[in-house]
């Protein structure tokens, strides 16, 4: 399992630096889309490549009733935890709003959603279901956020400090995630995207973290791991004897 995911990481922080490098020759302009965001999507092309039988990805957009009710839960939970970072600026007479978005509403959530999907099929279709076949939930969400934070080395151009909010950040967020995702039946990429979206629309819309604002990412990080935790118990299922069931290939 340790190399499996290292070849993966390792994998998918090379095509990372391969894409920001095309993107910095040729663009398109990263705060419409960052080219970086397809690296996890590469990395699993690469697995299925390596472990062809055993590579399985959660990718199931169907029932759709389903998947809309899972992506609006974890959608609701984002706007409250960005609701609660509004909050924690106001209440500290931070000034917050970062001047909206750059480019049309309709093209920043077209690519944000583009883009989230590209993580994701990486992050939390494949990854958090592999890891899971050995570990909990919880631990499984824990190495995804530890991985999934770390891989945005641009974080530190703003300092260790900057950096490692930005991971806590990052770790709450997959706790939240995979908490949800337990009873996602297979609809992993769609309702992670969803989630990963919302997210980044709001931060770009509202924060001035992508400036290294450390304040805001300070907020971000606080609401996150209370969502954390409120999102694990709220979702924590019983323990069993059995290990957990390889996932299948859902497409």
């Amino acid at each position: 399992m340790f190399l499996r995911v290292l070849v993966f990481y390792l994998v998918t922080m090379v095509f990372s630096g391969g894409l920001n490098a095309l993107q910095s020759a040729a663009g398109p302009d990263p705060d419409l889309i960052q080219l970086a965001q397809f690296a996890p999507a590469l990395g699993v092309g690469v697995m299925f490549l390596l472990f062809r039988r055993s590579t399985k990805v959660l990718a199931r957009f169907t029932p759709a009733a389903e998947v809309a009710g899972r992506s609006a839960v974890i959608v609701g939970i984002v706007l409250a935890a960005m609701a609660g970072s509004i909050a924690i600026h106001a209440l500290a007479g931070h000034s917050w709003w970062s001047g909206g978005l750059p480019f049309p509403l309709w093209a920043m959530v077209l690519t944000m959603v583009v883009g989230a999907a590209g993580e994701e099929l990486g992050w939390r279709a494949y990854l958090q279901p592999y890891l899971q076949t050995r570990f909990s939930v919880l631990r499984s969400s824990l190495i995804v956020g530890l991985l999934w934070g770390f891989w945005h080395i641009g974080g530190f151009e703003y300092g260790l400090v900057y950096m490692g909010l930005f991971v806590v950040m990052a770790i709450g967020l997959s706790v939240v995630m995979g908490a949800v995702l337990q009873s996602a039946r297979g609809a992993n990429l769609a309702v992670a995207t969803a989630a990963h979206a919302a997210v980044n629309l709001c931060m770009f819309a509202l924060f001035d973290e992508e400036n290294g604002d450390k304040f805001a990412m300070a907020a971000l990080a606080t609401v996150w791991v209370v969502a954390a935790v409120i999102t694990h118990y709220a979702y924590r299922r019983p323990r069993t004897s059995t290990s957990a069931e390889a996932p299948a290939l859902i497409g």
